[in-house]
């Protein structure tokens, strides 16, 4: 019987600031009770995942063979939750611990060079166009107040990001829209935009950090009229720049319909997940069910990845 390696990893929703972590900006992001999961059988016959994507990209820089691989997660699927982050983040934890290379999860400085390496790997290795929160989030878990400073989307790696770990209640209420979609799809167009020097994506970008850290200070605070204005607002931006979607602007609008204070696309958008600001969230979802929702979820306070 060969020996077995087991890690998982958390996904994560966007409260304020998304996406402007591409661009050097601030980011107020919470962990979910949902998890990715990765099994590692050693020296066994090779098998791996029908969709071995992460995978090839993973050993494609760390060369692990004579393993069987098992993947789960609790995560929808191309939800905008950074359920692929979560699996890859997970699955690099194992395979170096296979390799007898076993990340440091233990220092600040050794969660921030995983979580580079996470983002590395997924962004050049994986060929996904996607942001810095999403490693962060799945290799640090918790809510967390990040600051991304001389990131930008033409330029590999750059200073570590400064993570600042909050305690908060947290009012929201997650619902999936059920539309499937990917990341690069809606982060893609906007980062060329953004290169090209498009002054309507330039300046989006340099508002929203601030936004971020004005909702630290009302989430603290408990101040739901000043965090549903900030909401409101950062989806309103997102939205004028062609990335919310159909889908996300029916379920933000039913949303309010049945009591939400706020809400805003969770992710990228184009379809995935809305965060909805609520304190109420049992009442909100049963209303949603009525609706034709049926995938519901809070945030909360998870551990960032972990050996099983």
């Amino acid at each position: 019987m060969g020996v077995t390696i087991a890690a998982s990893a958390p996904g994560r929703c966007g409260i304020l600031g998304n996406p402007s972590d591409i661009y050097g900006g601030k980011v107020l992001s919470c962990s979910l009770p949902a998890r990715a999961q990765c099994r590692l059988t050693l020296d066994v016959e090779t098998s791996l995942p029908d969709d071995a994507t992460l995978w090839e990209a993973a050993t494609r820089r760390f060369p692990l063979d004579k393993v069987r691989v098992e993947w789960s997660s609790d995560v929808p699927r191309s939800s905008g939750l950074a359920g692929s982050t979560a699996l890859l983040a997970a699955t690099l934890a194992c395979i170096l611990k296979a390799r007898g290379e076993e990340p440091d999860l233990a220092t600040p400085e050794g969660l921030a060079a995983f979580s580079e390496l996470v983002r590395d790997v997924e962004r050049y290795d994986a060929g996904v166009v996607c942001g810095f929160q999403d490693a962060y989030m799945a290799v640090h878990g918790g809510l967390q107040s990040m600051s991304f400073d001389g990131k930008r989307p033409d330029r590999r790696g750059g200073p570590a990001a400064r993570m600042e770990p909050l305690e908060a209640e947290l009012p929201f209420l997650l619902v999936t829209t059920g539309v499937e979609r990917l990341s690069g799809s809606v982060h893609g167009p906007m980062a060329e935009r953004w290169l090209r020097g498009d002054r309507e994506v330039r300046n989006t970008m340099e508002r929203l950090p601030a936004m971020a850290e004005a909702g630290v200070q009302a989430l603290l605070e408990g101040d739901d009229e000043r965090l549903a204005a900030l909401m409101t607002e950062n989806q309103r931006m997102i939205a004028a720049l062609g990335g919310s979607g159909e889908a996300i602007d029916r379920l933000i609008e039913r949303c309010l319909k049945h009591g939400a204070r706020a809400a805003k696309l969770a992710g990228a958008g184009m379809g995935g997940t809305v965060i909805a600001l609520t304190r109420t969230p049992d009442e909100l979802a049963d209303r949603l069910r009525g609706d034709g929702y049926g995938r519901f979820m809070q945030p909360q306070i998870a551990p960032g990845v972990r050996f099983e």
